[in-house]
């Protein structure tokens, strides 16, 4: 038995020192770090670009756009990369089965304004809370956002809605300032 335990011990050292000795050296070559958030394809049209953004996972997206652009897209790379100095802005559109952010960067990358239109969302609590308190018993069967802001900020989001109950139907408005939706967009 303590031969065995000896002559296992002695091949393990054997097969380890003979792996160590066959390995290579790999020179790997400098990586460059793009602008584009997420694996996106990219669109060009003047000095509008379009961006198909893939998610890691549903909803991170529509949830905070603003957000998740400044988490996964940095302007500054993107205009080294543009390299076109002429232009006097850049408006990345933001894309994704739902809807889409349009940020307008200045030729400085400084954000200068923003537009969102997003259709059949997970809608905030607090709108949610709204419908229900206004409107007992009705069931939302459609949605939309459009908002617009000021740099990062939302200076208006208003919720469109599409209610039904008992066969009727009937359609609403909601001011996200007066639910306190609208504010700074944070990651």
């Amino acid at each position: 038995m303590k031969n065995l335990i000896l002559l296992l011990t002695l091949l393990a050292v054997c097969t380890y020192g003979n792996a160590q000795n066959d390995q290579e050296i790999t020179q790997l070559e400098e990586a460059k770090v793009g602008f584009a958030p997420l694996d996106a394809k990219i669109v060009r049209m003047g000095n509008s670009f379009s961006y198909k953004v893939k998610e890691q996972f549903a909803g991170e997206f529509v949830r905070n756009p603003i957000g998740f652009m400044n988490a996964n897209f940095d302007i500054n790379n993107f205009i080294a990369e543009v390299d076109n100095r002429s232009y006097d802005s850049y408006i990345i559109t933001f894309e994704n089965g739902n809807g889409y952010l349009q940020a307008d960067f200045d030729k400085d990358g400084n954000l200068e304004r923003t537009f969102q239109k997003f259709k059949d969302i997970p809608l905030p609590t607090e709108i949610s809370r709204a419908v229900l308190r206004d409107h007992k018993g009705w069931t939302i069967t459609k949605n939309k956002l459009v908002a617009r802001g000021t740099g990062e900020y939302l200076d208006k989001a208003t919720y469109r809605m599409k209610l039904e109950k008992d066969g009727e139907k009937k359609r609403i408005k909601i001011d996200g300032r007066e639910e306190g939706i609208a504010g700074l967009a944070s990651n």
